[in-house]
Parts: structure tokens; sequence; C-alpha cells
């Protein structure tokens, strides 16, 4: 068996790091795992991988904080862009020797089973588009990134720069794609997201496609519109069909910003809902304020201001509302990629001409999606909402940007992924921050500056840098 390199060998260093919280205990070495089913490692790898995206560090007190939906209420370093080398040291590590190992090895695990060749390609697809997913990740936090030496036998693995990554994410879905048969079956068990079911990876493939080559629209259009097209006929069209990775009940595999905040967890009341999300949101006269936020003790919305010092947050701590605990609850599950997100993508696909179809109506489903999904059912009180805030093509991208922001609450990542390329909402740097302007790059890891410099020094000279702008944003 091909040895795993040098991101494998660093791995338990990821579970001690403190700065990633949310590592679970389901990890396997894929190094010994030569007796376990390929279904074992990728359920591994899926758990691992949605609970660090949607647990404190990637999600609240990064993504959350870098859009400025949520404020910290103390321990403000954060909201004041004090992330260095070390941030996301163990994030980095579990990545590429946990995740991305396992998925690697399941995958050739798969190739030594001896079933059926439509089940064994269903399986390889579906392995392939969740390590696109990570690889996405990866190259969306920090640019350029080792991609085709990743996880191969290279003691020192090269950077690929971002945009052969992404050709390489749209290659690799496209051709996942062309693998699928809904005539088979692919995992019995273990798949943890759809249960194996071949037709709702296809639209989550073609899904994920949408939201690449949307991604590099602004950088290399002809790219865009080629994997847009590819990926329009199949896509997820309804929130029932909405991709989630749903949490469980008991606190060990609980949402993680549940075992964070839980009594029976962490106990931690770290965030208030920002005062430009509620604003945002009473401006707009949107239903969504109640189920994104609850009230303080005197029974009305207030968001606390971003990026305050310890001790202006700890004053205003007792009279600003937090996230509504609907949220944060136990089961409340991590969204891959929603009906709402495609219908702004299509908006956009179609503003941009590289789709025929009605951008407005898009944009109106979007909005719709969302609310609906939040539990907002009212027709009525949606139509005036969407009356009154009704798009507008000549500034296409405040439109979509903005409620683009508003849909993607509680993704944080994502959100910061969008803010980035669509550069709405208009968001600036708090006073009290270290740097005059909100952070556009995760740096890249100590580990990476002491055992990979002789690489990552051909790609970037400042690897603490957070502002340093990825390929795809040009803005």
């Amino acid at each position: 068996m091909k040895k795993i390199n040098k991101y494998a060998l660093i791995f338990i260093t990821a579970l001690l790091i403190g700065c990633d919280k949310e590592l679970s205990e389901l990890n396997i070495d894929p190094n010994n795992a030569i007796a376990v089913p390929p279904s074992t490692l990728l359920t591994t790898a899926q758990y691992n991988f949605y609970t660090l995206i949607q647990g404190v560090a990637i999600n609240a007190d990064w993504g959350n904080l870098m859009v400025q939906q949520w404020s910290q209420n103390e321990f403000t370093e954060d909201s004041r862009y004090r992330q260095d080398i070390n941030t996301f040291n163990g994030t980095w590590q579990t990545m590429y020797a946990s995740i991305l190992a396992e998925l690697s090895q399941s995958k050739k695990l798969v190739d030594d089973i001896e079933i059926p060749v439509n089940i064994k390609n269903n399986q390889k697809a579906i392995i392939d588009v969740m390590s696109t997913q990570v690889f996405g990740f990866l190259t969306d936090g920090f640019g350029a990134i080792p991609y085709t030496e990743a996880l191969g036998d290279s003691p020192l693995p090269a950077y690929d720069s971002q945009e052969v990554v992404y050709k390489e994410m749209l290659s690799t879905l496209e051709n996942a794609l062309s693998n699928f048969s809904t005539s088979s079956s692919s995992f019995d068990s273990g798949e943890i997201i759809f249960n194996g079911d071949v037709s709702k990876w296809i639209k989550l493939t073609n899904s994920l496609m949408l939201r690449y080559a949307m991604r590099i629209a602004d950088v290399d259009a002809d790219t865009a519109r080629k994997y847009v097209i590819a990926a329009s006929n199949n896509l997820i069209s309804s929130n029932s069909e909405n991709a989630l990775f749903v949490f469980e009940e008991s606190l060990p595999r609980a949402n993680p910003l549940h075992r964070n905040a839980s009594p029976q967890g962490g106990n931690r009341d770290d965030y208030a809902v920002s005062e430009l999300l509620v604003t945002t949101l009473n401006s707009l006269g949107d239903p969504r304020l109640e189920k994104y936020a609850k009230p303080n003790n005197a029974g009305i919305f207030a968001g606390m201001p971003f990026g305050l010092s310890d001790n202006d947050a700890s004053v205003l701590k007792a009279t600003t509302s937090r996230p509504n605990d609907a949220v944060r609850e136990a089961t409340t599950p991590h969204v891959i990629i929603s009906y709402a997100e495609v219908q702004f993508l299509l908006a956009e696909a179609y503003e941009r001409g590289f789709l025929s179809g009605n951008a407005s109506d898009a944009y109106n489903q979007g909005i719709t999606a969302s609310m609906n999904y939040w539990n907002v059912t009212d027709t009525n009180a949606i139509n005036t909402y969407l009356i009154n805030n009704p798009y507008n093509t000549a500034n296409w991208k405040e439109s979509i940007g903005i409620q683009k922001w508003l849909a993607l609450y509680m993704n944080g990542f994502e959100a910061w992924n969008e803010w980035r390329r669509l550069d709405f909402p208009q968001l600036s740097a708090p006073a009290a921050a270290d740097i005059s302007t909100i952070p556009v790059r995760m740096p890249y890891p100590l580990s990476e500056t002491q055992t990979n410099s002789s690489q990552l020094s051909k790609v970037t000279s400042t690897p603490g840098s957070l502002t340093e702008k990825v390929w795809w944003d040009v803005n």
C-alpha cells in the first residue's frame, strides 16, 4: 500500500491543537485501515468534515464574524482580526492527514473489493465529490494549496495555484457525473448524507459544480460558462432536496455549536447577533429576524456592534440579543448546499448570460426558499417582502449579494466566500481591529511554515497575511 505523505505523520498533532475544538473521536488511522470496509472510512470523513465546518473555529469564530452576522460579546480578539499562523494549524492538518487521507484510502479499498463495476463507480464518484468539497474548502480559505501531490509519496508536496485546483475540481465533478449510474446502488450503509441514494448525489454534484463555476466567473468567464451549462440540467430543485448533514441528539454527536453552548457541553455564551444583522433585517422588513435571533431580556431585538474591545463588549453583553436557540439545537443540520443558494446562483448565471432564464424570478425563488427553510410560510408576508425588495438588474450584485448574505446565515464559511466574490453587503473593518480591512484569506498554518516552507515560499512571501486575495477574488 502506498504510504501517505507527511500530512499523515502529523495527524496526532492535529488532535492537540487548541484552536480547533470540534475534532471528534471518530478518527481512524488510514495507514492501518485495510481491515475496515471503505464505507467506515467514508462515514468518518463525512462526520469529521462537516463537524469541523459547522463548528466554532470555522463557522463561528471565522465565517460568522468575517461577514459580521455575529459579534463576540467577550474575548473579542477574533472580531478584531488577531488570527495568525497558529489559528488554523489543526484545521489544515485534520483536512489533509485525517479527512482527505481517509477518503483516499476509502477509494483504494473500493478498487480492491469484488463488486459490480457500476456499484464500484458510484462509490468512487461519491468519494470524489466528497474530496472535492474538502479541497474546495482548503483552496477557498488559503488560496494555493497542495493538490496534485497532496496524498502521494512526496514529503514536501508542491503547491498548486488556485486556478489549477479549481479546474481540476470542476473536472473531477464532471467525471463523477459521467460515472454515476442510477440503475445501480452505491453504499448500502455508511454514507450518512443521502444513504447512498445516487440520484440525490447527482443533484448535489451538479449543484456544487454550479457553485464552483460561478465562483470563478469574474476571473475566468469561459470556464465558468462551460461548467454552469454542464451543471444546469439536474440541480437541487426544492427545499426537500437540500443537501444537509444532520447531527444527532446525543451530545457527543450533536451540532458542535450546540455542544459549545449547551450547559452539558461547553456552556459558552460568547456570541450576540450583530447590530448590522438586526438593522438590515429590520430595514428590509424581513420576517427572518425572529428566526435568526431572540429578543433580549427587555423583549426587543438588539444587536451588538461588531468588533468592540473586550471591555466595551462586556458592557453591552447583558442587553444584546443572542442567536435564536433553534440555530444551535442538537440536530440543527449543516447546510451543504440549499435550493435557495442554487436559485441565487441561477439568477446570477441568467444575469451574466451564461444561461437563458429570468434572473428576477430566480432571485424571488431564492428568497422564498430561504424563508420557507426558516419556517416563514405566510405567503402574503413573503409576497409583500418581494414587492418591497425587488431585484435590481442594474445593481444585480447588490441585490443578490445582500439576499445571499441573509440566506447563508449560519453557514459562515460560504457566506464569507460569497461576500468576497460579490462585495455585498458593504462591510468595513471595526475601529478596534488590528488591520484596516476585513480578512480575505486564512493565514497559512504554522506546520507549513516549519516543515514545508520550501514549497510554500514559491506561492507566497507572506504566509501569515490576512489581506492577500485568492485568485477568484478580483474586485
